[in-house]
């Protein structure tokens, strides 16, 4: 996995929850996006935004160790910590065409639905993800405790967007694979025959 690592792993939550989103949850599969609440307005019918709003190096994985795959080496890989914004919105029908409200009680169903699916599936193997995943290791998802304040400091950042229903959830981790490569030389082994001198020829040679 090179530059798309991020896109890639949005693009398996997404799919996670889209294949989820039968007709027993409140989240529609056609209305999941990945976006910032800032482009969502008040006449969307998106029902849930992911937005990766902080990436960190991953110091849990450690530095790695590079690949040697015949006679090329690659660097090592750069691991990443992605921590996404969960939203959840609900826009229903006014008294006429032109007035829509939202609805708090849909709005609070959906990011418990999201975050229920989740916790159920806090681990993803790169075998069973929902669409492409371009690296070994498996992928962790973990609900985080976002202190109140930072929560709310985020929010403020959003220009113009009141405060929505929403969580935040931590994904690591996410491998960009390195582009430099270089080539060498192996070094043969071969095998070397130590004799001992006899004690009898010792004892001529004197």
């Amino acid at each position: 996995m090179t530059y798309s690592a991020i896109a890639d792993v949005s693009n398996v939550l997404i799919e996670l929850i889209k294949a989820n989103a039968d007709e027993r949850s409140p989240i529609d599969s056609n209305r999941v996006e990945v976006a910032s609440p800032a482009d969502v307005d008040s006449l969307s019918s998106v029902d849930l935004t992911l937005y990766p709003y902080q990436i960190e190096t991953d110091t849990a994985m450690g530095s790695g160790s590079r690949t040697i795959s015949g006679t090329a080496r690659q660097d090592r890989p750069l691991a990443l910590s992605v921590r996404y914004l969960v939203t959840a919105y609900a826009v229903g029908g006014g008294s006429d065409d032109g007035e829509r409200q939202t609805n708090p009680f849909k709005r609070q169903q959906r990011l418990g639905a999201a975050l229920q699916l989740f916790h159920d599936n806090s681990r993803i193997e790169p075998a069973d993800a929902p669409a492409p995943l371009g690296q070994e290791q498996p992928l962790s998802i973990s609900i985080v405790d976002e202190p109140v304040d930072e929560l709310l400091s985020l929010w403020s950042q959003l220009s113009d967007v009141s405060h929505q229903p929403s969580a935040t959830i931590e994904v690591n981790p996410v491998v960009i694979q390195s582009l430099n490569e270089s080539e060498f030389t192996r070094v043969e082994e071969h095998e070397t025959t130590v004799g001992r001198r006899s004690e009898t020829s010792d004892r001529h040679a004197e």
